[in-house]
C-alpha cells in the first residue's frame, strides 16, 4: 500500500498555511488528519493522484475550509476557560468560602457607610487602578506572546484565546462599568443606601474574578503553553 512521502507531508503543510492556518498546533493535527485520510483513500482508489486526494479530503471540510475548524477550536477553549473562571468563582459562595465573601462584602458596606464621600472615592480609585494594572498587565502579556511568536517562527492556538482572555467583560469593572456606578450617587450627598450595597457587590465580584483570574486562570494559560511548545519540541 502506497505511504505519505516527506515531501507531500511538506506540502499538505504549504497547503494548510495558504489556507489561513496560522496556528502551529492546528497545523500539525490537520497534516495528520490528511495524510492518514489520504492513504486510506488510496487503499480504496489506489491510482488517485496526491493532487486529487488532497482536494477530495480538503472538500470534507464544506464552503469554509478550515477556517469553520479553526473558529470551532477557539471558541470551545475559550468556553473551557470561561467555565473554569466562574466555576472557581462560584466556589467563593458556597461553604466554607461564603464566609470570607460576606465578610468581605459586610467590611465593605460597613467602611462606606462610616466614610461615606471619603470611602466612596477609595473605593472607587481601588477599582480603577485594579482595572489600569489588568490592562497594563495584558497589554505585557500580549506583548510578550507575540515577542515568543517572533522568536520561534510559530504561534499556537493558546495563545490565541490567552490574548483574547485578557477581553473577558466580567474581568473588566473598571472601564465601562464606572459610570454605572456613578448614577448611583446622590450629587453633593455623597452615595445612596441602594448605592452602598450595589457598590459593595459590585467590589467584592470584582476583587473575585482578578484573584481567580491570576490565582487560576493565568497560570493555567501559561501552564499550557508550555506543555504546547514541549509536546511540538520547540526550544
Amino acid at each position: 500500500m502506497r505511504k505519505i512521502t516527506e515531501q507531500e507531508i511538506n506540502q499538505i503543510f504549504d497547503f494548510i498555511k495558504k489556507h489561513y492556518v496560522e496556528f502551529y498546533d492546528v497545523q500539525v493535527e490537520l497534516v495528520d488528519h490528511l495524510a492518514n485520510a489520504i492513504e486510506d483513500l488510496w487503499k480504496q482508489n489506489p491510482n488517485i493522484s496526491f493532487e486529487d486526494a488532497l482536494q477530495t479530503e480538503f472538500k470534507k471540510f464544506g464552503v469554509f475550509g478550515f477556517t469553520g475548524l479553526v473558529e470551532q477550536k477557539q471558541a470551545e477553549l475559550q468556553k473551557y476557560y470561561n467555565r473554569m473562571l466562574w466555576n472557581e468563582v462560584l466556589k467563593f459562595i458556597s461553604i466554607p468560602k461564603v464566609i470570607l465573601t460576606v465578610g468581605l462584602y459586610l467590611g465593605i458596606v460597613f467602611f462606606l457607610q462610616k466614610t461615606e464621600s471619603l470611602g466612596e472615592m477609595i473605593i472607587l480609585t481601588i477599582l480603577l487602578s485594579s482595572f489600569i494594572y489588568f490592562m497594563v498587565d495584558g497589554f505585557r502579556y500580549i506583548l510578550k506572546i507575540r515577542t515568543e511568536q517572533k522568536k520561534q517562527g510559530k504561534s499556537w492556538l493558546l495563545q490565541s484565546v490567552a490574548q483574547a482572555t485578557f477581553s473577558i467583560p466580567s474581568i473588566g469593572l473598571g472601564g465601562a462599568y464606572y459610570s454605572i456606578i456613578n448614577r448611583l450617587f446622590q450629587e453633593n450627598l455623597g452615595i445612596s443606601n441602594a448605592g452602598i450595597h450595589f457598590l459593595a457587590v459590585f467590589t467584592v465580584l470584582h476583587l473575585l474574578f482578578l484573584f481567580v483570574f491570576y490565582k487560576v486562570i493565568k497560570p493555567n494559560l501559561n501552564k499550557s503553553i508550555k506543555e504546547t511548545e514541549e509536546r511540538f519540541q520547540i526550544v
